[in-house]
C-alpha cells in the first residue's frame, strides 16, 4: 500500500480496563463508523482485531518497527493501523 492510498487510525488500548478508543488521523475516515470508543478488542470491527493481532507480535520497546500493509505498534498500548480508502 503506498501512502496516498491509505488512512492511518489510532488504536488505544487501556491497560487496566481493556476499554479500545479508535480515532482517525486523516480526514478521508472522519465519518468512519469504525471510530469510537469499544469495551475490547473483541467488539472492533474484524479489520482492526486482525491488524492489532499482527502488531501485538512486534516487540513494543522503542524504537518499533513498520509491518507493512499493516501499521506501526508504537508502545505496548498504542497502535497506528492503516486501512484503504
Amino acid at each position: 500500500m503506498s501512502i496516498t492510498d491509505t488512512v492511518t487510525y489510532r488504536v488505544m488500548i487501556h491497560p487496566t480496563t481493556n476499554i479500545v478508543d479508535v480515532m482517525c488521523f486523516d480526514l478521508e475516515a472522519i465519518d468512519s463508523s469504525d471510530l469510537g470508543t469499544y469495551d475490547s478488542i473483541n467488539d472492533t470491527p474484524a479489520w482492526i482485531q486482525e491488524r492489532i493481532a499482527t502488531l501485538m507480535l512486534v516487540d513494543p520497546t522503542p524504537p518499533t518497527e513498520e509491518v507493512g500493509g499493516v501499521g506501526h505498534r508504537i508502545d505496548r498500548d498504542t497502535y497506528w493501523i492503516y486501512a484503504r480508502v
